[in-house]
């Protein structure tokens, strides 16, 4: 008989800092969309379809939801999604569930949407469906989701470009134990560090994956990650852990622990430079172009708002030729299109959400192209996901080209500067609002990466953000903090018996 297999999820990472988010600002795909949505895409849903159609299972869509990363999910919200999603799965009457999470999900009243999603499906389903989910790394986990969970197969590359790779094992895993495999157990050992977004090109993170991969070459061990954690979170769960998913609890944990041991010996290899925004431009104009800089700290990506306009205004303010990707600002998108291409309007542009990111940038501009924002990915950063920005609209402003959009969502690929006529090798700099994934497209098509990082919501200064909520010392928040293993002993461990 075929393996029936139900698909879906609620993702979403939440800056508790950020403006809330709505049940509107999500992108809700159902059934047949879901497929159309993934099928043939370098993510995390892409990769379960791919290894259930190989292994000749029948997926049933249910519901899939993401929102750009903003504030806390209005409750109403996650309660509307997750009551059709758990509706779906029950209609599906499958013998597996697969999950695609993010980690760090937080709504009003919820610290933690991946655990209330999971313990909601297994009040349904009972402990003998497997229920198997991919997780972003920079989730903040609780020890609740590996009870809740057969198995946790969370990414392991920054930028996310093995999602496909970890959709696959998920898949793998949970037809494994529909066959009749011994159900894993999962640990997640908790690491009492906040790291800021960090590539995993960094020589400790490519060791701590390394590790991962030699850990997992002990055919007990299926899966051993570093989970980076979600900085932007005031939460009490907030921080990195390990998590490792294997065939005993006893491999489990020392995997787990020996990821963990490894990141707190060297955390201090984790801390991130950073430089104003002048102090970026003022080094990308003597460095040989093509020249990158990345406003770390007004990344969509981790919530912030977009709209800031700190290296923008040193972009223009320093007479350098650059484009830019770009400005969240729809009442100037709306100006623009009203006046057509080749007028000029005075703009206030950016600096809208908050003082924090900057002033409005008041200037002249010419509107050189109006265009709408539809794409799909072309970055290994999850390749072929369809992504809608809304109108997009480019203006000149001095010498700088500047896109400014009606919706929200981080650079990754140049397809964006190509909706708004703009080639990217006819300029010296590259600018851009992106904390790291931008790497995955660029980083080999310019001399010089430079990464900016003025006062923002996605600050790689961590430390820089008031936390209420936090109920341990974490390092660097507290420098002199301290890590003993607890081999998941004081968390909760998924078994055979509790799965």
């Amino acid at each position: 008989m075929t393996t029936r297999v139900a698909i879906g999820g609620i993702f979403h990472e939440t800056n508790t800092f950020a403006a809330p988010t709505a049940l509107e600002d999500f992108t809700v795909v159902r059934g047949k969309e879901l497929l159309d949505y993934c099928v043939g895409t370098r993510t995390y849903l892409g990769g379960m379809l791919d290894e259930c159609e190989l292994a000749g299972a029948t997926v049933i869509p249910t519901l899939y939801a993401e929102a750009t990363p903003s504030g806390l999910i209005a409750r109403d919200a996650l309660d509307a999604l997750l009551a059709e999603l758990v509706e779906r799965v029950i209609r599906a009457q499958a013998d597996a569930v697969l999950l695609s999470l993010h980690g760090a999900g937080v709504a009003d009243a919820c610290d933690s949407i991946e655990d209330h999603i999971c313990s909601t499906l297994r009040a349904q389903l009972g402990t003998q469906v497997p229920v198997v989910a991919t997780l972003d790394l920079h989730g903040n986990l609780t020890g609740e989701l590996a009870d809740l969970c057969t198995g946790l197969f969370v990414g392991r590359l920054n930028p996310h470009t093995d999602q496909h790779e970890r959709g696959t094992e998920a898949a793998r895993c949970a037809l494994d134990v529909v066959d009749g495999a011994p159900r894993p157990y999962t640990v997640i050992e908790p690491i009492p560090i906040v790291m800021a977004l960090t590539a995993t090109s960094n020589p400790l993170l490519s060791e701590v994956n390394a590790l991962g991969a030699c850990l997992e070459a002990d055919p007990d061990v299926l899966s051993a990650r570093l989970v980076h954690g979600f900085a932007y979170a005031d939460l009490p769960h907030m921080g990195a852990s390990a998590v490792a998913v294997g065939a005993t609890r006893d491999a489990a944990e020392r995997a787990a622990v020996a990821i963990a041991a490894l990141v707190w010996d060297r955390r201090q290899e984790l801390r991130l430079p950073g430089l104003s925004a002048e102090e970026a431009v003022a080094r990308a104009k003597t460095a040989t172009p093509p020249v990158l800089i990345n406003e770390y700290s007004d990344n969509t990506g981790a919530g912030a708002p977009g709209d800031g306009t700190h290296l923008l205004r040193a972009l223009v303010d320093s007479g350098t030729a650059a484009c830019f990707s770009h400005i969240h600002d729809p009442e100037t998108v709306r100006r623009a299109a009203d006046a057509g291409v080749g007028a000029r309007i005075e703009v206030r542009l950016g600096g809208h959400s908050d003082a924090l990111h900057g002033e409005p940038l008041t200037a002249e501009a010419e509107i050189l192209a109006i265009a709408d924002g539809k794409l799909r990915v072309k970055s290994e950063m999850g390749r072929g996901e369809p992504i809608d920005l809304g109108l997009v609209c480019t203006l000149r402003i001095g010498l700088v080209d500047v896109l400014v959009t009606s919706g929200r969502r981080q650079t990754l690929d140049d397809g964006w500067f190509i909706k708004g006529g703009i080639d990217i090798e006819s300029y010296p700099i590259i600018a851009l609002k992106s904390s790291q994934h931008f790497r995955a497209y660029f980083q080999d098509r310019v001399s010089l990466v430079i990464t900016a990082d003025p006062p923002g919501l996605s600050n790689a200064d961590v430390s820089a953000y008031q936390r209420w909520r936090l109920v341990r010392e974490v390092w660097p928040i507290t420098s002199d903090a301290t890590y003993s293993p607890t081999r998941g002993r004081s968390l909760v461990v998924s078994s055979e018996e509790s799965t």
